[in-house]
């Protein structure tokens, strides 16, 4: 326990590559002989793969664990990594070497990873199995690597000053926190950079374009298009660049997989099955699930929709002041309550889907609250622009007769005011929901989070200098040398996890308000476009400072959110289509709602068309990184054959007589007649014998050669 600052930090010079941190928590073991033998057991395992281990006290009853990979341990498992990716397909060539030798990372984060798979996988794939929350380890709070704080701090200053990424800058990203954090951050430049066109076009739009004008529409939904198949190319080249396309192949199975049976394939690889049938009747559940939830958030909505309409369009009677804010208020605290119910019940229904893979695991929660998020953002404009604009004249005045039939039954009266629909309650619905939603994001995302962490640390240190009893660090204080590195890393361990999927999220939610909604308000992309540069910055800070290090695991796209990109895009093409055709001349006679379809069906296939069309122009194109591996592989693919086909012909020793008879057919297997021999042994003087024969014009005498 008195090892010095340097064995923690791992030498004379600060290194992050080759260390982690495991957090025990043994304030609820009860029997202290209980948490002695979880502990044992946590070091015992770490030991076993190989790991060196420092342990020091600590926030309230906590053990932080310091985990370094020895520099051969870690040398090689970075090699076996490297081999792994090439006997799947991941790298076209073999890193050489065999498998005793000791590679170093070719940047921080690929050392960090083989760390983490020393920490966290099974002990049958060479790790100690350290899984937080599961099983022996419920107890085992965090693992996580510890903040380069340095590079952090100089690659944000970086950032900061920098007006659009660049590549390398991507790079830089990739080598600190690994290719799934880069994917997201390349994903949200790359949809900043095409922002500048809606941009320019809505602000045209917006001062000389007629209101819900069809040109801006029609643009609005070209770009989503190529805006989205452009990103499909982009997604393969960047897998390319960094050498991790197709790497889902070699995900390990969860701990919480329950698998029904293991077998090994031909080629030694051990698998862990569970029946096809069984995941898809299980994931099918999702569809009565999300019917429900849409049902449940639905009618919330839909009823503090119809209160407000009925409280600020035709009441006048007394208290409207106040009742003003009563929507508002059932809404802000109802729906609290209902999306946390859903949330919960969706974290059951995905594990219930009994996902191999972590990454599988978190996508299918993720997009089950993303849906959840799209009919609570959604759902009011749709409510405004295809239910109250056009049908309030005669849903309002109905709602209305009912509402006073109710206060009539409890003894009060309803003073009404004439109602007159309010045409530009859909623009309003709109900036509310676009630009309210954005800044309460934020504050959110990077001011509450921080807010909470400090009023927590507060009341932490509070308790602890008013505690009656003797706490970890009164008992074993901070040698001087590690006081500022531990306060550090004690910080860390209580920082909540980073989810980049709730980031991805949030960026395809607001690509949707565009794609869906962007004639309502063609400035729309003008005020994203501003968001997303500061968030393209700020979410660096915030996995810098307001989160823990993110395990720098791998992915080669941004997963499956490019099918919502997809969906959200066709949905885009109907509501445009049909809000252009609605709202342009502000006139919802029958003719309108007639042609509707004819609108929508021509929008839909149109899009379509365009979408086969921008594909194909792109995919012809493709990208010099793409073109590269291709040629790459089957260069790769061309020299294996020669070196077969040299090492066959420098293995082959053949007689002058079988030279000879490689002039005719090859010999294949025991036919008698392609093994026939002519007196002289050659295939050659017979055919020339024949060809005397016939010129000499001694037909009928020709006499078959002698056969041995």
């Amino acid at each position: 326990m008195t090892a010095s600052y340097a064995k923690l930090q791992g030498g004379s010079t600060t290194t992050y590559n080759d260390k982690y941190a495991v957090l025990y928590d043994f304030g609820d073991a009860g029997e202290p002989d209980v948490a002695i033998d979880e502990f044992k057991s946590l070091l015992e395992d770490l030991d076993e793969a190989g790991l060196d281990t420092e342990v020091r006290p600590g926030y309230e009853q906590s053990l932080l664990v310091f985990v370094k990979a020895p520099r051969e341990l870690l040398g090689r498992t970075v090699h076996k990594s490297r081999v792994k990716d090439w006997l799947y397909g991941i790298t076209p060539n073999h890193p050489g070497g065999d498998k005793n030798t000791i590679a170093k990372g070719a940047f921080e984060a690929e050392e960090v990873l083989s760390v983490y798979h020393l920490v966290n996988w099974p002990k049958e794939l060479g790790g100690a199995g350290i899984t937080p929350g599961t099983g022996k380890w419920e107890r085992v709070k965090t693992i996580f690597p510890l903040h380069n704080t340095e590079v952090n701090q100089s690659l944000l200053r970086h950032l900061s000053k920098r007006i659009f990424l660049k590549p390398e800058d991507l790079d830089a990203i990739r080598d600190l926190h690994g290719s799934k954090v880069a994917f997201y951050f390349a994903f949200i430049q790359t949809y900043l950079l095409f922002l500048s066109i809606p941009a320019i076009t809505g602000v045209i739009a917006w001062l000389w374009l007629p209101r819900y004008s069809l040109a801006y529409g029609i643009l609005t939904s070209v770009w989503c298009t190529v805006f989205l198949e452009y990103w499909k190319i982009k997604e393969v080249d960047l897998s390319l660049r960094w050498g991790v396309k197709g790497i889902q192949t070699v995900k390990v199975t969860r701990p919480q997989f329950k698998y029904e049976k293991v077998f090994v394939d031909e080629g030694g690889r051990t698998h862990h099955y569970f029946p096809k049938w069984k995941q898809i009747t299980r994931q099918l559940m999702q569809i009565p699930f999300l019917l429900f939830a849409i049902v449940a958030l639905g009618t919330a909505i839909v009823s503090v929709f119809a209160i407000e309409i009925l409280i600020s369009e035709t009441y006048a009677g007394s208290y409207k002041f106040y009742l003003e804010y009563l929507p508002t208020i059932l809404l802000a605290v109802s729906l609290p309550y209902i999306t946390t119910a859903l949330e919960d019940a969706a974290t059951w229904m995905t594990e219930f889907e009994n996902h191999r893979t972590a990454d599988h695991h978190e996508m299918s929660l993720t997009q089950k609250i993303f849906v959840l998020n799209m009919c609570t953002n959604y759902l009011p404009i749709f409510l405004t622009a295809f239910i109250y604009v056009p049908f309030g004249d005669d849903v309002v005045p109905r709602l209305e007769a009912i509402l006073e039939r109710v206060l009539a039954s409890l003894g009060q009266r309803f003073t009404h005011v004439p109602f007159r629909v309010d045409a530009d309650r859909l623009k309003n619905e709109v900036i509310a929901l676009t630009v309210t939603g954005q800044m309460s994001s934020f504050f959110e995302e990077n001011i509450m989070p921080l807010v909470k962490h400090k009023l927590s640390g507060w009341y932490r240190d509070y308790r602890e200098a008013h505690a009656q009893g003797a706490t970890l660090q009164s008992i074993v204080p901070d040698e001087a040398n590690e006081a500022e590195f531990l306060a550090r890393c004690r910080n860390e361990a209580t920082l909540p996890l980073y989810n980049v999927q709730e980031d991805i999220s949030e960026i395809v939610l607001q690509f949707g308000y565009l794609a869906l909604f962007s004639p309502v308000w063609p400035i729309i992309p003008v005020g994203f476009l501003v968001n997303n540069w500061i968030e393209l910055r700020s979410d660096f800070a915030k996995i810098s400072i307001e989160h823990q290090r993110p395990a720098p695991v791998r992915a080669d796209s941004i997963g499956p959110w490019i099918y919502s990109l997809d969906a959200l895009t066709w949905l885009g093409s109907i509501s445009t289509a049909a809000i252009v055709h609605l709202f342009s001349t502000e006139h919802f006679g029958t003719e309108s709602w007639t042609m509707l379809p004819v609108t929508v069906f021509i929008s839909e296939h149109v899009l379509l068309l365009l979408r086969v069309l921008v594909r194909s122009v792109l995919h012809q194109a493709g990208s010099e990184r793409i073109r590269e591996d291709r040629n790459q592989r089957y260069a790769n693919r061309v020299r294996y054959l020669e070196e077969m086909e040299a090492s066959k012909r420098a293995g082959v020793g053949l007689t002058v007589a079988e030279r000879e008879r490689r002039k005719s057919v090859l010999v294949t297997g025991n036919d008698i007649f392609w093994t026939k021999q002519v007196d002289d042994g050659s295939s050659e003087a017979f055919g020339i014998n024949l060809i005397k024969q016939v010129k000499r014009g001694e037909e009928g005498k020709c006499q078959e050669p002698k056969m041995d």
